[in-house]
């Protein structure tokens, strides 16, 4: 049977080729394991540190069949006195905000005298606006009040006899004018009786060629003008019969003097004319816009050749320099406060301010379950408290006889105040709900009761139901 023997030389060339690359990926695995086990080793070391602290700061008991997981020191609850506070936040009002505007509309501001943050006192102008067609309006009037009082007087006042001899003169002078206006009026209506035959004349002769077209028309244009003339003879008759009446009554009364009637018509012109005087004084006035009250400028929206419109406001101030802080109460709260009590105000811009509780709403809120708590303060400009601010203060409510437990005992869970309350060997956590702080107590208002114990130390690494041991004193 034939046997085919490799080649030496390609055999040994294959074999160094091999070991070659065997050798070079042997030294990079070494490497990478080399790492992986640097990195590994590291982890495990810090992680058995980590034990060896936990252990030594949690003072874990040694294994010697004792089940307790920690020991911890404990505190008893007891009732000590405690100052408590209510603290109080707003925002800074006008007391009695006022808003200052023009009484009459359409006028032209022609000055302004004061600007925002001047204090003012009542009946001070403030601004000045146009009165020169009011001006003209009352001149007028105080003009038909003259012309109404001298006609009273005429009309109570005998007439004198060079009076009645005018009026007389005046009434013969109206009849004659009427005889005369009687006489065109004849004329007119003869005048317009003549043209009319004429008319008719003239149609019938030219019916029959004996005139012209041109002449018929001239006949009846002439109608027309006495047809014209006559009726205007007739209109002129009427107002000099209405002149003659008029003149005859102005004699009747001269011959018998004023009448009852004359007279109380005479004195309601007087009292017409001066209602309209008084109307215009008052609008008169009303262009000097004057301070209703003393008190601060807050606010100016006066403007020098603005003109003014109905329900515009021209200035804002502050009645009397009263300011108040309108806080939100809670309404568990509300039972804590009365009215009169003081309220010490600080912060930027409040440097110690003090107010003092004027008015507590009686309505609470459905939706925000918050009262509305008003708080008066004095106005200082020094102290830097504008309108608008949001400030905050307290309420000193006086020392009570509380339940508290160390500071220390209270931790925060899951945003939950809780404490651990020690039974028999036990550790079971609290709810608690804390009020005020006295030094390094708290407060609880629910949560625990008087004669229990609280773990002051060690409470952050107990879960619920955990088993400890009380430290031993001086340990």
């Amino acid at each position: 049977m034939r046997q085919l023997t490799p080649r030496k030389d390609n055999t040994n060339t294959l074999d160094d080729s091999n070991s070659d690359g065997a050798r070079s990926r042997m030294v990079s695995f070494g490497k990478a394991n080399w790492k992986v086990l640097l990195l590994v080793t590291t982890i495990v070391v810090v992680v058995l540190l980590g034990i060896r602290i936990f252990q030594n700061f949690s003072k874990p008991i040694k294994d010697d069949g004792d089940q307790a997981v920690l020991t911890v020191a404990v505190e008893p609850i007891v009732m000590k006195p405690v100052h408590r506070t209510l603290k109080l936040s707003g925002t800074v009002w006008a007391w009695d905000p006022l808003t200052i505007g023009a009484e009459v509309g359409g006028l032209r501001i022609e000055s302004v005298t004061i600007e925002e943050g001047d204090n003012v006192q009542k009946g001070e102008v403030l601004a000045r606006l146009n009165s020169s067609v009011i001006n003209a309006q009352l001149l007028r009037e105080k003009a038909r009040l003259k012309r109404a009082l001298i006609n009273l007087d005429k009309t109570k006042q005998p007439n004198r006899p060079m009076d009645i001899n005018r009026i007389k003169a005046i009434v013969a002078q109206a009849s004659a004018v009427v005889s005369q206006e009687e006489a065109n009026v004849v004329r007119a209506k003869a005048n317009l009786r003549n043209a009319r035959l004429s008319t008719v004349r003239y149609r019938a002769l030219r019916k029959e060629g004996a005139v012209s077209t041109e002449d018929l028309d001239n006949r009846e244009t002439q109608e027309a003008t006495a047809d014209a003339d006559h009726r205007n003879a007739l209109e002129r008759l009427e107002a000099a019969l209405f002149a003659k009446t008029q003149a005859t009554e102005n004699l009747k009364l001269a011959l018998e003097g004023g009448m009852k009637q004359d007279i109380d018509m005479a004195h309601a012109d007087i009292a017409e004319t001066q209602a309209s005087v008084k109307q215009l004084e008052a609008q008169l006035a009303q262009t000097v816009i004057r301070a209703p009250a003393s008190g601060l400028i807050t606010k100016r929206l006066a403007h020098i050749g603005d003109v003014t419109a109905a329900n515009e406001d021209l200035f804002h101030m502050v009645r009397d320099n009263r300011f108040e802080i309108r806080a939100q109460v809670p309404e568990q709260d509300l039972r804590s406060l009365s009215r009169g009590q003081q309220v010490k105000f600080e912060g930027a811009g409040c440097d110690n301010l003090l107010g003092k509780i004027r008015e507590i709403s009686p309505l609470v809120d459905a939706n925000t379950r918050l009262a509305t708590v008003r708080v008066d303060i004095i106005y200082d400009a020094r102290s830097g408290v504008r309108p608008g601010m949001f400030v905050s203060g307290l309420v000193d409510l006086g020392e009570v006889t509380a339940l508290v437990v160390p500071s220390i005992s209270v931790i925060d869970k899951d945003g939950r105040k809780i404490a651990y309350v020690l039974d028999k060997d036990r550790a079971f956590s609290r709810e608690l709900k804390l009020g005020e702080r006295a030094g390094n107590f708290i407060e609880v208002t629910e949560g625990l009761r008087p004669g229990e114990e609280v773990v002051t130390t060690g409470s952050g690494f107990l879960k619920d139901g955990d088993i400890v041991r009380l430290e031993k004193k001086g340990q």
